[in-house]
Order: C-alpha cells, then sequence, then structure tokens
C-alpha cells in the first residue's frame, strides 16, 4: 500500500467529493464504499489524511475516526467547507 501519495496535481482539498471517493477506493483497493473498514484499512485512511492535512490533530483519532470510506469522504467534506 504505496499509493498513499495524491495523483500528481492535485492539491490537498481540492479534490471533488467523486473523486475523493475514488481516491480512498483505489488506495484501499475496495470497490465498496459503505463496506466497514478493517482496523488496517482505517489506520491507511488516517495516514492518508494526516499526511495531506499538515495541521496536528486534524484527523480523527482511532475512537472517533469514520469507519467506513463513505463516512471518510463525508468527514473530508464537512473538514473542507469548515462545518
Amino acid at each position: 500500500m504505496t499509493a498513499a501519495t495524491p495523483p500528481p496535481g492535485t492539491e490537498p482539498g481540492t479534490e471533488t467529493e467523486s473523486e475523493l471517493r475514488a481516491g480512498l477506493t483505489a488506495l484501499l483497493q475496495e470497490s465498496d464504499p459503505h463496506r466497514q473498514l478493517d482496523s488496517l484499512e482505517n489506520v491507511v485512511v488516517r495516514a492518508y489524511f494526516t499526511k495531506r492535512i499538515p495541521e496536528a490533530g486534524a484527523v480523527p483519532g482511532p475512537g472517533d475516526a469514520p469507519q467506513t470510506i463513505e463516512g471518510w469522504v463525508t468527514w473530508a467534506v464537512r473538514r473542507s467547507s469548515g462545518s
């Protein structure tokens, strides 16, 4: 799982919801964005967002983290809109 880097030419926070969903499904090699992620998959997604979001503590901890790709997409969209 070395694909934790964003595609060339994309800046953090600029992906559309569908691009983010596609990126996470490709990263995890998972076609069902509603399937509950296992602990390793959640670590990978948290590392992906930690690398992309420079502010310390911006990514939810293991107990508070979304449990599906769709949940992470929702979290990222809300975070980028400042909600």
